[in-house]
């Protein structure tokens, strides 16, 4: 059913620093719609891929998916009601606030907030980056993906294979529990994690146009390296050369590069590992950090490699 991550919804007490970080840092557009309490910020053509709202309260993030259509959207909430979730329709400010045409909105099982929606329109502007790059690559592949950090793991897997329809592409045990699920080209949309950690978001992942945008975005993180939440690597699945930048909020963006696609054709594997290189993630208990730097090695002593393949659309610049 579901189609693609189409944008995230945010609440703030750290509203500035948002604007200051999404532009200078990582080079999205901000439109301001409500000075002091509402921002769209845009990543694209689109009319916006975050809606930030001012809050006095606590921070928090939850994710818009897209159906293509009306029909969709109602077999969806259908399929939810189906299977225990309560879903609410938007009212007509939350949906003018997105552009979208319709949607309905439900909580997972770890409480964060799910909108289903079709239709988010186009801004009337071309997309202007609040600095120098190459755009993000988006598209029929959606905004990215999200990594979600679950004290409910099978729930939530059935939540999305059984529920909203995405596929398996891989999974893990080491240095922890995951699953990555794709509904789209891109190689996952949704990746849920058993971590031992407290539930909830883990990261964003945005994927620039340009290995150099990645560059520079790192040397802008190195300033300040405790904003850096996991170290440049690659990754053993999708591919993608990436570091993870903390957010206002405390969770992360992973900015990256180059990731795999997946077609009808794919098969599920189990990985070996997280990473092929790098990607030591600060955050880890000590014990599981050592593991993954373990896995490293092994991968290294074992010559494993993966091919860098480039899209289409930036092989002709």
């Amino acid at each position: 059913m579901i189609n693609a991550l189409s944008y995230i919804v945010v609440e703030t007490p750290r509203m500035q620093e948002w604007i200051d970080q999404v532009t200078n840092h990582i080079g999205m557009q901000i439109e301001v719609t409500e000075a002091g309490k509402t921002i769209r910020i845009r990543a694209d053509e689109k009319i916006q891929r975050f809606v930030v709202t001012a809050t006095d309260g606590e921070s928090t993030m939850g994710m818009g998916f897209e159906v293509p259509d009306a029909p969709t959207l109602t077999a969806c909430t259908m399929a939810l009601e189906a299977a225990g979730y309560k879903t609410t329709p938007g009212t007509a400010q939350e949906i003018e606030f997105r552009g979208v045409k319709s949607m309905v909105h439900f909580r997972d099982d770890d409480g964060v907030r799910l909108e289903i929606a079709y239709g988010l329109a186009d801004a009337n502007t071309e997309f202007v980056p609040g600095r120098p790059i190459g755009g993000f690559r988006t598209g029929n592949m959606g905004l990215g993906h999200v990594a979600l950090i679950t004290g409910h793991f099978e729930r939530l897997s059935n939540l999305y294979r059984n529920v909203l329809g995405m596929h398996l592409t891989d999974y893990t045990y080491k240095p922890f529990k995951v699953e990555f699920l794709h509904c789209n080209p891109r190689h996952h949309t949704i990746g849920i994690a058993h971590t031992g950690g407290k539930a909830g978001i883990y990261h964003l992942m945005l994927e620039y146009n340009d290995f150099d945008d990645v560059g520079r975005a790192y040397d802008t993180a190195l300033l300040n390296p405790d904003s850096i939440g996991v170290t440049l690597g690659r990754h053993i699945n999708d591919h993608a050369t990436s570091f993870y930048l903390k957010n206002p909020d405390g969770w992360m963006f992973e900015l990256g590069w180059a990731t795999r696609t997946v077609g009808p054709d794919w098969e599920v594997e189990e990985l070996k590992g997280m990473s092929l290189w790098g990607h030591d993630r600060t955050w880890l208990p000590d014990h599981k950090r050592e593991e993954a730097r373990q896995i490293l090695k092994q991968l290294a002593a074992e010559g494993m490699r993966a091919p860098v393949v480039i899209p289409e659309t930036q092989k002709a610049k």
